[in-house]
């Protein structure tokens, strides 16, 4: 793996698992739409982790954050993602107690579109921040170490194999 933007490829896989989520629930597949949710926020917190523990120590100690790139930013939003998935598989949870399934599946669909939209934001960050930051101030060999080491990469190492 050569750049911190490979990682992108990440967002995308997750994107995918989130989407399908939403078309479980579309179909009233509770027991789809929980699965997916848990495979979404497994990858998601992983993801969130390898960024945690990995990358933004090291994008604090070397690279001077333009405006709205401090690693204080990229943290907060880590946690109001973590905060969001929680809540909606406590939603799904409550669907299934309702006598109007569709009801609660239209309600979470629409709390997700703020989740979504952070997402976007985050996502649109770190590919104009964090990832290209990081490349700058790091060796090829810092970055294969680095990738060797992540949680949520399996493909990507992978692909790079």
């Amino acid at each position: 793996m050569k750049s911190f933007t490979d990682l992108l490829e990440l967002h995308g896989q997750l994107d995918h698992i989130f989407v399908e989520h939403q078309r479980a629930l579309i179909r009233l597949d509770l027991d789809r739409a929980e699965q997916l949710l848990n495979d979404y926020q497994t990858g998601l917190l992983a993801h969130i982790r390898d960024e945690e523990i990995l990358m933004l120590p090291l994008y604090r100690e070397r690279v001077q954050p333009p405006v709205g790139g401090a690693a204080e930013i990229f943290a907060g939003e880590h946690e109001k993602l973590r905060q969001f998935v929680a809540l909606f598989r406590q939603e799904v949870e409550k669907i299934r107690a309702k006598d109007d399934v569709e009801l609660g599946v239209l309600f979470l669909i629409d709390s997700q579109h703020l989740f979504k939209r952070l997402l976007v934001h985050h996502d649109t960050r770190e590919k104009k921040m964090l990832y290209p930051l990081l490349d700058e101030v790091t060796t090829e060999a810092e970055r294969q170490e680095l990738f060797a080491r992540l949680e949520f990469a399996p493909e990507l190492q992978h692909a790079q194999s």
